[in-house]
Order: structure tokens, then sequence, then C-alpha cells
């Protein structure tokens, strides 16, 4: 297998989105195609993480049980493969999130976590009671976060997104937002709690939009976190107890049709009901991603009521996701420094691979007018926009 970083000279400028935001600065930002990711392997590969110091990507092939997980790094070579599903160094099926946690591997499994080495080696585990609303194979929902605290560094394994039977009338106010786990030994600290800035603690549920996405990382002064359903980031201080350090406003962007309800009235059949249409109607936070204090923030809109169908047909349900827009918020040193950019490229940006750099993921028939015997994954830049 190699690894090739081509650099190319057709640069994509995406625009601007002229939606007023509380940004503190008046810059225009965009994204500027850089590079490119090249993996000689006819295989589908899933990029979990990546390691800056090291240069290495923790991959594993797609849709499939067997969980082949690879590192891979900068110079092209597979540095270390091993199959995770079963034999000695198996963790199992279930995967919520994996990444480097300083030298070693970290995967989150059904209520363990499992610790590894940079030959993809188990080296220990330990229990970790965390129910989540699906278990996927050998796939995640969201990245792992890392913080560095008193010269470790510790792992974001995120807050629990089970639903519970019935919420309790104080849900929110009683949540530990960040929950750190040390590496060596599996301690968990917790902390962190929404205040009256959030509109989730004023007596009102929304379905399906309660799931919070972190960054961190271990050059980052804080925790930063927001629920998909919420208007404001809080970046939180594990060194001060996890005090809200900084709180970050966003203008979420239309259409945003949510639906909600009483808390009083909160349940998993409150859920369920309302789930499908608050999942496509509502504005959601989707993924931080960034290094240390500098990052962006997704945001992806609802779909136009108009086209929205409860029961959709194949051609409702393009409709539907092709209505949907991505944007990214641009955040330095605990404000936004720009207003939101439109994303109009197929797929998503998934991780940073560099100083302002992120890596496009999506289906290589989306990405390449034509079939490659080899997967293509393109780099972008967020720079100011000359002129």
């Amino acid at each position: 297998m190699r690894i090739t970083f081509l650099l190319t000279f057709a640069v994509f400028l995406l625009s601007s989105c002229k939606y007023a935001t509380n940004d503190d600065g008046s810059r225009e930002m965009e994204f500027v195609l850089v590079d490119s990711l090249v993996f000689d392997e006819l295989e589908t590969l899933i990029i979990l993480d990546y390691d800056h110091d090291k240069e290495l990507y923790l991959t594993v092939k797609k849709l499939s049980m067997e969980g082949k997980y690879s590192l891979i790094n900068s110079g092209g070579e597979k540095v270390a493969e091993n199959f995770l599903s079963e034999g000695p160094d198996a963790f199992g099926l279930v995967l919520h999130r994996a990444g480097f946690v300083g030298d070693e591997i970290m995967f989150v499994s059904d209520q363990t976590i499992f610790m590894y080495d940079l030959d993809l080696k188990q080296l220990r585990k330990f229990p970790f009671t965390q129910e989540s609303r699906v278990k996927l194979i050998h796939f995640t929902l969201d990245f792992l976060s890392t913080y560095s605290m008193d010269g470790q560094v510790m792992a974001v394994a995120n807050l629990s997104d089970s639903y519970l039977q019935p919420y309790p009338e104080d849900y929110y106010d009683t949540l530990n937002l960040a929950h750190l786990v040390n590496p060596l030994t599996g301690e968990v600290t917790k902390g962190g709690k929404l205040d009256q800035s959030s509109k989730l603690t004023h007596g009102r549920f929304f379905p399906f939009m309660d799931k919070p996405v972190y960054f961190s990382d271990k050059n980052s002064n804080y925790i930063s976190a927001i629920f998909s359903g919420d208007s404001v980031l809080y970046q939180l201080d594990p060194r001060k107890g996890f005090e809200a350090a900084n709180k970050i406003s966003f203008n979420r962007l239309s259409p945003d049709n949510i639906l909600d309800v009483p808390m009083s009235q909160a349940s998993y059949t409150t859920v369920k009901q309302h789930r499908s249409e608050n999942a496509s109607l509502g504005g959601a936070f989707k993924n931080i991603l960034g290094k240390g204090d500098k990052f962006i923030v997704e945001y992806q809109t609802g779909a136009d009521p108009e086209v929205y169908w409860e029961k959709p047909t194949p051609e409702n349900l393009d409709a539907i996701k092709n209505s949907r827009k991505l944007y990214y918020y641009p955040i330095e040193d605990g404000k936004t420094v720009a207003p939101p950019i439109a994303w109009e490229r197929p797929g998503k940006l998934i991780l940073n691979v560099g100083e302002n750099r992120f890596l496009q993921y999506a289906d290589q028939a989306e990405i390449h007018d034509f079939e490659k015997d080899y997967q293509c994954y393109y780099i972008y830049e967020l720079k100011e926009r000359e002129g």
C-alpha cells in the first residue's frame, strides 16, 4: 500500500454564506483545495483519526465484520495491521469511537475501553459504562478528542447519548458534559454544566436534538462542546473544575424547524414519535474539528419544508437530502472570526490534517468524475479571501 500527497493546481473556492452572524470580525474566509491524499488500495477505508506528531492515519476497512484496522504513515507504508473482531487482540464488533491518545490508541467499545500500542496489539482494558443510541459495527458516529492535564494526555470519552425512560425534569441540569478518561488507569473525571444560556435548560425538550459534539486536542486550552439542537458552544476548563471559561453563541441558519415539547413529556416514546421529523427538518451541529484553539464547527440546516414528506419516496428522499445545506463556523481563541462558510462539495470535512487543513471524505463516485483504481481524498485549507 502506498500513500502520496499530490499537489493539485486546481483551486475550488467555496463561497461564504451571506447570513448575518455574531462574528467578532469582518474577515471573509473560504476553503481552498490545496492537496490530496491517495490510498493505493482497492478496499474502501474509513479514516478514523490522524496523529499530527507521528503523521499516522488510523483506518478500518469499510462495511466489514472482520475489523481489519491499519496504521498508515505519510511515507506510504502500512506500519501495522490487525483483525480486531476475533483473536487475542480483539475488542469485538461494536465501536463507539477510536483514536490516538498519546503514544497509544483507544477503542471505546460496548461497556469497555481497550488500549492498544502502535502495532495494534492490545495492552489493557477497563470498564466504561456508557449506553448509546445505536451500536455500530467497526464504525463511529463521532471522533475521539483528547485533552492534556497534569502532564497526561486524556481521552474525552463523550457523554452517553442513550435514551432515558423517562427523562427527568432536571435532565440537562444534572448532566456532566465532559467525561475525561485516564488511558493508564481507566479513571473517569466528569464535570461541566449547562446554564441558562442554553435553550435546553428552559423546560422544553427537543426530541432527537440532544446529541453533544466535542472538540479538543492536547494543545487545546479548553474542551468545546455543543448539543446538536442548541445555539451555545461551551468551552470547559478541566483545570478549574470544568467551569465554563467561555461561551460562543451561534445564529442557527434556516431552515431550522425543530418540534419541541414540555420537559414533563420527554420520554423515549416522545423521541420515537418526533425523531424522523426533527432529524429532517431541524438544523443540527454535527462536528467540530481543528487544532489547539483554532477550529471549525459544522452545522447542517434542516430540509426545506416544501419538499419534506413524512413518508417519502426515493425521489422525495433525494429532494430532502439536496435541500439540506452544510456550513462551517470558523473559531479562533474563543470567538467566531468570520461568517459561516458554505460547503458546496460532496461529502464533508472530517479531520484536521495540518494547520487550517481539513480532509474531505465522501464516496469516491461522488468526488471523482471517473472510476479510479485507488482512493483519493482532497485536502482543503481554510484561508482568508484575497482582495
